[in-house]
């Protein structure tokens, strides 16, 4: 597996957009992301699908890695994310399951299918748009000034409340939603460059 220093570069170079370093760092967690679909896969259709989660999970921690952070490293942050992906993606899987169990045979009487058992989250030209979403997001966040991006992580991506973030860093709860809005405008302004200059006759 790579060295930290090397993983950390390679982290840097894939949140700048970088696919090549993605890859990269794909490849050297390749065993890790292997093992944890083969131990899931029962959650699963077949073994893809459940790697495709782990890679998923991978992939959201790239972006994701607060680089300025010392308290962890690369691969505890990558192995949380990974186990958080499959263990969520896995839970919904099995109600998704029981629900169609339950809608398909009842009372030994055939009724009505789920209406999303053709889930469109099995489209390639969805998941491609997805992943393109998901790439401008974190290029957009990684340009914001520090406090706000850090913030909005926090509270978007990890869960924590405005008081929750307020006591860790010490300052109002105002003070943490102030950061938040004022971020999230940005963001807003960001991604409106990433996909061409807006109308202004639509508002």
């Amino acid at each position: 597996m790579l060295m930290t220093v090397q993983m950390r570069h390679c982290v840097r170079a894939a949140q700048r957009g970088d696919k090549i370093a993605i890859v990269e760092l794909l490849k050297a967690f390749k065993p890790y992301l292997y093992r944890q679909a083969k131990k899931y896969q029962p959650y699963y259709q077949n073994f893809h699908e459940a790697l495709s989660t782990a890679c998923h999970g991978a992939i959201d921690c790239i972006y994701q890695y607060d680089l300025s952070q010392v308290e962890e490293t690369v691969t505890e942050v990558m192995v949380a994310s990974v186990h958080n992906h499959l263990r969520r993606e896995s839970y919904r899987w099995t109600c998704y399951y029981k629900n169609v169990e339950k809608n398909i045979v009842e009372n030994d009487t055939l009724t009505d299918l789920p209406e999303d058992i053709a889930s469109e989250r099995d489209c390639p030209e969805l998941c491609y748009l997805e992943d393109e979403v998901r790439l401008q997001l974190y290029q957009a966040l990684n340009q914001l000034p520090e406090l706000q991006q850090t913030f909005i992580r926090l509270h978007f991506f990890y869960g924590y409340s405005y008081q929750q973030i307020a006591q860790k860093y010490h300052l109002q709860k105002s003070t943490i939603c102030g950061y938040i809005k004022r971020g999230l405008r940005n963001l807003k302004i960001l991604l409106a460059a990433y996909n061409g200059p807006v109308n202004s006759d639509q508002y």
